[in-house]
């Protein structure tokens, strides 16, 4: 049983402890004081998500100025006492405790169905959903039935049984086909013995056609190791490598020496600088392209309408409002939002200059502003410690201009409106970062000004623009320094240059005498891997002839062609059996053996398709049982609410089917009745169910919203008995009089100051 609630910046409730009383709880007060918080702070603790509890998102939960909510329920079970705590944090984050001791979602609902709590649609009947049960279709009827009677267990066992039917028939399937095939075994034994005699005449022909193949390659091979002895290879000598050799590691040397004095060399330092300095050089006119590109496209942008060019003779025209006063870097987007439809106006110094320009726009078509300097009076700023500070902190203007700054751009800045406290709505003007304008009035938002994120971002390349430039400048500085310290001359570069070409022809000369020796020494090698392969392919070729001693050699023209014919037709006889009436009696017994196996897959089949009816059949006698308790709870029921009548529930190819007969009227389908009797048959339903599938809570949430008077004292009163004859407690949201004056206990919800309150009532 729930003995109370805490609850902690929840939705409306700012602070309350709650007692829960046993019996039937009524809880009432007038609309939007938050009585339906009271429920969905239970529902909250028992895992509910942020939808269900009317709310966009879990941050949502947690009251106005605070950062976390939270709820606890205290439970009384059997004596003892379990304390369940869920917080919720503004950014999301939720925690649950039980007795104080951290602890995750699954062991709290763990816990929740230890004790019997289950939060679902028929424990938990939220706002217009009372006749959801009377209002679902037959089918879907049917599936509760099938999940209060429990025959899950008997579907389970029988598609386990289906599983083990199906793994029968295929074990039948696969044995039966290798019975057939024993018996195709059975009968290829005799044709297999004509076959092997066949084989045998093939394999001996083969043998004498391999020893005349053999001889003849031996032959072959004796002939080619005579003409090799007789190959005598050109002679070459090392006298001219030996010297090109030498002369060339002479000239490396040199080379060496040369390139380590060029390396170091400061003509070569020089050369390396002046490239270096014509790059950056390059690299500097093009950033300085780039940045008159880019400050010609933010001119463009914070350029609005122009003046006709007469206006800015007159000695008393200053300029245009942006021309005078522009946004720091990052601050484009509050200015531009702030001062958008002032920025073209036309400040002059005094009011002489102001007529004297209005009347020389009389013939310009549009409208113009024209702001007089002396006009402006002297704005003071004060400082608000929440905000970033005033607009006009964040521009960029001459002192004379500061009195201007403050009047157009008179707000203070913030990150966000949100930020703004409520007492200080209408005291002043706020312009967030991102652009909404809170006027004393109203609230100007939408999109930022698309020309100031251009602005900031071109702001942006124009300084890392310039930076490269400078870091460039001041490179090609250091480097002409550089440059007048270095030589211009160095003798040893032409020097190089001749002797990496003597180098160069010494190496191909080398190279080219170096593959005239080797291609000596190559042929030498073939030759001598020719004969050596000869020699090994001729010992085995003996070797393969003793094999064949007492085989006689087929006198034939060509005996590789002849060889060939007898090996297709060998592969095209295939592989023969030549114990074919020994292996007879062999297949005979695996043929029994495999009989055996069949008949008992057959036998197991047998009594799996037995036990899968008798599960059919007890499912069937749980099932209607179910629905015969069902159905007479439910008559009982409909006799309490309704003061006589009858219900049933009748199982059919439909569903479950739900018909009432109101006191003198006829048996009709739910679905005909009106909204306040479906209501009370709905109500009639769970308490069914009660009897048969108890719950220890029952929530209702105007439940009796759709009932009269008369209908209202009916289902107050079976509520309270359902509650003390069962021993459950029932907690109700109600309005009507007739269902509060039968409570055991009222809660009072009333909203005072922003806040909501909670008075407890005994009826008794």
């Amino acid at each position: 049983m729930i003995a109370s609630i805490r609850i902690a910046n929840f939705k409306s409730f700012k602070r309350a402890r709650i007692v829960i009383p046993e019996g039937f709880v009524a809880i009432t007060g007038p609309n939007g004081s938050g009585k339906s918080n009271v429920l969905e702070a239970i529902a909250f603790v028992m895992g509910w998500r942020a939808k269900r509890l009317r709310a966009a998102n879990m941050s949502h939960l947690v009251r106005r100025g605070a950062e976390t909510a939270s709820v606890t329920l205290e439970l009384r079970q059997d004596g003892e006492k379990v304390e369940i705590t869920r917080e919720i944090r503004r950014k999301g984050e939720s925690v649950y405790r039980i007795n104080g001791k951290r602890s995750s979602a699954e062991e709290v609902q763990e816990l929740l169905r230890k004790l019997g709590y289950s939060m679902d649609n028929y424990s938990f009947i939220t706002q217009g959903d009372i006749t959801r049960v009377v209002e679902m279709s037959a089918r879907e009827r049917a599936k509760l039935l099938e999940e209060i009677s429990g025959v899950s267990v008997y579907d389970e066992k029988r598609e386990k049984a289906l599983k083990e039917l199906e793994e029968a028939n295929q074990g039948i399937r696969e044995i039966g086909a290798v019975l057939r095939e024993r018996k195709a075994e059975l009968e290829r034994a005799e044709r297999e013995l004509e076959k092997f005699r066949k084989y045998q005449e093939l394999v001996e022909l083969k043998k004498r056609l391999m020893a005349s193949l053999l001889i003849k390659r031996r032959e072959a091979i004796l002939r080619r190791l005579e003409e090799l002895e007789k190959v005598e290879p050109e002679v070459t000598t090392d006298e001219r490598i030996e010297g090109i050799r030498e002369e060339l590691e002479k000239k490396e040397a040199e080379l060496r020496q040369l390139e380590e004095l060029v390396r170091t060399s400061p003509l070569r330092r020089r050369r390396d600088v002046e490239a270096k300095i014509r790059s950056i050089e390059g690299r500097v006119s093009a950033l300085e392209k780039a940045i008159e590109a880019k400050r010609e496209s933010l001119n463009i942008l914070m350029r609005g309408r122009d003046v006709p060019p007469k206006l800015r003779e007159d000695p008393s025209f200053l300029g245009l409002v942006h021309e005078l006063i522009k946004p720091l870097p990052g601050f484009e987007v509050p200015y531009f939002a702030l001062a958008h439809s002032r920025l073209d106006d036309i400040v002059v110094r005094d009011l002489e200059g102001a007529l004297r320009i209005a009347k020389s726009l009389r013939e310009v078509p549009g409208r113009f502003r024209i702001i007089p300097l002396d006009m402006v009076g002297h704005r003071e700023v004060k400082e608000l410690p929440w905000t970033k500070g005033h607009m006009s902190n964040f521009l960029s203007y001459d002192p004379e201009f500061q009195d201007l700054a403050r009047m157009i751009f008179n707000a203070y800045l913030v990150e966000s409106l949100e930020d703004v406290p409520r007492d200080q709505v209408g005291k002043a003007r706020y312009v967030s970062s991102h652009g909404e304008v809170m006027e004393r009035e109203y609230i100007v938002a939408g999109k930022p000004v698309k020309e100031a994120e251009r602005i900031r971002k071109i702001r942006e390349e124009i300084g890392e623009l310039e930076r490269e430039l400078k870091e460039g400048r001041a490179q090609i500085k250091r480097l002409k320094e550089e440059l007048e310290r270095l030589p211009q001359e160095d003798r040893n570069v032409e020097r190089l240059s001749l002797v990496r070409e003597e180098v160069r022809r010494l190496r191909r000369e080398y190279e080219a005498e170096l593959r005239k020796r080797e291609a000596v020494v190559s042929k030498l090698r073939r030759i001598s891997e020719e004969r050596g392969r000869l020699e090994r392919e001729l010992e085995e070729v003996e070797s393969r002839l003793r094999e064949f001693r007492g085989v006689e050699p087929l006198n034939v023209d060509d005996p590789a062609s002849e060889l060939k014919k007898v090996e297709v037709e060998l592969r095209i006889t295939g592989p023969v059996n030549p114990k074919a009436e020994e292996e007879y009696e062999v297949r005979k017994f695996r043929y029994k053996k495999v009989k055996e196996n069949y008949d008992k897959f057959v036998e197991r089949r047998d009594k799996i398709l037995e036990l899968i009816r008798k599960l059919d059949e007890e499912r069937e006698k749980v099932l209607m049982e179910t629905l015969r308790r069902l159905s007479r709870e439910f008559d009982a029921s409909i006799k309490d609410l309704f003061g006589g009548g009858e219900g049933s529930l009748n199982l059919t190819d439909k569903g479950l089917e739900m018909k009432i007969r109101l006191p003198g009227k006829k048996a009709v389908a739910v679905e005909a009745l009106s909204g306040g009797e479906k209501s009370l048959s709905a109500i009639a339903f769970i308490m069914a169910l009660q009897r048969l599938r108890p719950s220890p809570l029952y929530l209702l949430d105007e439940a009796d919203a759709m009932l009269d008077g008369v209908n209202c004292k009916r289902f107050a009163r079976a509520m309270k008995k359902m509650a003390r004859e069962h021993g459950v407690q029932v907690i109700a949201i109600s309005l009507k009089r007739e269902t509060l004056e039968e409570a055991d206990y009222l809660i009072g919800v009333t909203m005072s100051g922003g806040e909501s309150k909670v008075v407890v009532v005994n009826m008794g």
